[in-house]
């Protein structure tokens, strides 16, 4: 999506380019019928050019702080007057006031993408733990907090399959592949597998939540991006506390 100030750079740039082949303009209406293909096409980006800028790019993210509301009620105006200006001499000179006043305009800051890492992982899953931790990464990112939980019991199944067998030397996923968390926390709790009581509780947290978000329930869990990276952190922590 372009923004306020890609929008008008390249208005600005056409406008210079439409004035450089001394394609006339009139008081009343620009002349559209020309001959020439690349005057047409000018007039063909002039047109789309300005229509984007009329659109106000990025106002909707400018208008969540207060402080930008003298600036943006001054662009609306001067972007009235543009829409009714048929000069380019004239549209240019307007651009230029919109500039101006564009750069007492407070943006928010873009937010860091977040990146989630696990030291010390067995050999034998470290390529799937990374590989899910890399698409975790991705989902967060774009702000897909369900696929984020889901793919946090998808790493704490992982996890706890590879301690079950390290301590038991039996792997539970020939066996029962589809056992679940809860059922293969009860299977570690049997073998007299420790895990600490807080680990046992986050576990069961995160379990619950991604039940949530899978089955389909009269009133859909939507996870906030708050709750989505508290669970990652828990599950990154479980983890990181089993192999250590």
């Amino acid at each position: 999506m372009p923004s306020l100030n890609s929008s008008l750079q390249r208005l600005s740039s056409i406008i210079s380019r439409l004035s450089s082949e001394k394609i006339p303009s009139a008081e009343g209406s620009l002349i559209t019928d020309f001959k020439e293909k690349k005057q047409a096409y000018l007039l063909s980006q002039y047109s789309s050019s300005l229509q984007s800028l009329l659109s106000f790019p990025g106002r909707a993210l400018l208008e969540q702080n207060p402080q930008n509301s003298d600036s943006i009620a001054k662009i609306e105006s001067l972007l009235a007057e543009l829409r009714r200006e048929r000069s380019l001499e004239k549209s240019k000179e307007i651009l230029g006031k919109i500039a101006a006043v564009q750069k007492s305009l407070a943006y928010p800051k873009k937010e860091k993408a977040l990146s989630f890492s696990i030291n010390n992982l067995p050999a034998e899953i470290s390529d799937e733990m990374k590989a899910d931790l890399s698409e975790l990464e991705a989902c967060f990112n774009a702000a897909s907090y369900r696929a984020s939980i889901i793919l946090c019991a998808r790493l704490l199944e992982t996890a706890l399959h590879r301690k079950y067998y390290e301590s038991t030397n039996n792997d539970l996923l020939e066996k029962a592949p589809g056992i679940g968390l809860g059922n293969l926390i009860a299977k570690l709790k049997d073998r007299n597998i420790a895990l600490d009581p807080a680990i046992s509780q986050q576990i069961h947290l995160i379990n619950q939540v991604r039940i949530y978000s899978v089955h389909k329930k009269k009133q859909p869990f939507i996870p906030t991006k708050e709750q989505a990276h508290a669970i990652i952190l828990y599950t990154i922590d479980i983890i990181r506390k089993l192999f250590s």
